[in-house]
């Protein structure tokens, strides 16, 4: 029906979608409510954000409108290896707030491409779903979402895998990264580097959902 529409809420907020984008999903308003907590409880005064596949644009999009109205600053990089999920976020991005200041697009796999900053929060809704369980998903899922950003692998950690070898150049020393997994996964099912320890948080399902990733005290 959203793709029908082209319109799906999240957060609140309406945002447009397309076939080169996931529809967000209820489960995923909770990395935003995680994001925004955290900058509150660090007081941090101008969060530096990456939004990793960003697709719609509707993780970060919905943390800086959140900021927006507690008047905080921020700078938000939103990424995607796709060229039209960018230009949707772009468009959404103009719906949704006033200003696009501090607000950069990158075209990058993962962060690959992205410029070395040290970011306090990394949010990512990557592919997470394990490749023998496609075939299982609700049609419509599966014959209408784009499957590249479904299929996480033989054992749906690949790609999350390799953002985890890469954080820990780009996470700053009181950041988090704030990652949506399949709720077969636990610790043991990623491969965290030496320098990161990492939970998991649980969705408004109760379900293991979110892994929550720092720097190593």
């Amino acid at each position: 029906m959203e793709y029908i529409t082209g319109h799906a809420e999240f957060y609140g907020l309406d945002f447009l979608v397309n076939s080169s984008v996931l529809i967000p999903r209820l489960e995923s308003e909770m990395i935003v409510r995680l994001a925004v907590n955290y900058i509150q409880k660090e007081e941090l005064a101008h969060p530096s954000i990456a939004d990793i596949g960003t697709g719609s644009g509707c993780l970060g999009l919905s943390v800086a409108a959140s900021l927006v109205k507690q008047n905080t600053p921020y700078t938000i990089y939103l990424s995607d290896t796709s060229v039209p999920a960018l230009n949707l976020a772009r468009e959404n991005a103009g719906r949704i707030l006033s200003s696009p200041v501090n607000l950069f697009f990158q075209e990058s796999h993962l962060m690959d491409d992205y410029p070395r900053i040290k970011f306090d929060i990394i949010l990512a809704n990557l592919p997470y779903i394990p490749s023998k369980n496609i075939t299982k998903l609700p049609r419509s899922v599966r014959d209408f979402e784009p499957l590249s950003a479904l299929n996480g692998g033989p054992d749906g950690t690949t790609v999350i895998n390799r953002l985890l070898s890469q954080i820990p150049q780009y996470i700053s020393d009181r950041g988090i990264a704030i990652i949506e997994i399949d709720d077969t996964h636990d610790l043991n099912s990623f491969s965290l580097p030496e320098k990161l320890q990492a939970s998991l948080t649980r969705d408004l399902f109760d379900v293991p959902r979110f892994l929550i990733v720092s720097l190593k005290v």
